[in-house]
């Protein structure tokens, strides 16, 4: 079995796997509600007040040639936005400079926020981010959900396969749905409105705060018993039956 949850797997997901989907009611994710996080003051890491900072904390790994190449059409669209990535050495940051160039992204668009080894210093790292970028086609999972805990949107782009979906699960699960993107330009179009339209912006951002503030993602008793109910099936699956004691 593959524990999962329908709003990550497509309508034909089950032919190209070997396990048997399994969805858990509630998603597949057990979450914990974050601590409060101080501010970083943008200039403390050397960005301009008047950027709009598209952040994406993630390893190299992550930055696909396809996610780049739509990055760079973000940064042609959106003159003042600018990239910004934390990775956890200072010594990796020539690695991601290369690589980002040969994507025809160039040094002048890309900013390095430190990435400190406390919890509360890495989450207080979003607080320099308008946006929070979902990579493809393996997309986040704890740096959509650190953003969100933060008060910062999240924008992903929705696609065929697992790994292009986990952002249409976690927003979708929230009810935050008006980030989640369909196509390329759709995607592109989000990001434009949130760094052009102010208005929209904070209405954007009041949402992720009134939708963190109940959410029953941060539900573990019902998560620990959609994730029993999962068990059962598994087992009733396979003709076993526990008792109850």
């Amino acid at each position: 079995y593959k524990l999962t949850e329908p709003l990550a797997e497509s309508d034909d997901a089950q032919q190209f796997q070997l396990e048997r989907l399994l969805s858990v009611p509630g998603g597949v994710f057990p979450w914990r509600r974050y601590p409060a996080a101080g501010g970083l003051e943008r200039t403390a890491v050397g960005l301009d007040p008047g950027a709009f900072v598209c952040g994406a904390f993630v390893s190299l790994m992550k930055l696909s040639p396809r996610c780049l190449n739509l990055w760079r059409r973000v940064l042609e669209r959106v003159p003042r936005a600018v990239l910004a990535f934390s990775p956890a050495q200072p010594s990796w940051r020539p690695a991601y400079l290369r690589w980002l160039q040969a994507h025809g992204i160039g040094s002048d668009r890309v900013v390095f926020i430190p990435c400190p080894s406390d919890e509360a210093g890495q989450l207080a790292r979003y607080h320099a981010l308008d946006v929070a970028l979902d990579p493809l086609p393996c997309g986040n999972v704890n740096g959509t959900m650190e953003a969100l805990a933060m008060g910062v949107p999240v924008v992903t782009l929705v696609g065929p396969r697992h790994g292009e979906r986990l952002g249409n699960a976690l927003l979708t699960r929230f009810g935050l749905t008006g980030t989640i993107a369909a196509d390329a330009e759709d995607y592109l179009a989000l990001i434009e409105r949130l760094a052009g339209d102010p208005v929209w912006a904070a209405e954007v951002r009041g949402l992720v705060a009134q939708r963190l503030l109940d959410s029953p993602v941060w539900d573990a008793n019902a998560h620990v018993q959609g994730l029993e109910a999962a068990y059962d099936q598994m087992l009733a699956g396979c003709g076993v039956t526990l008792g109850v004691p």
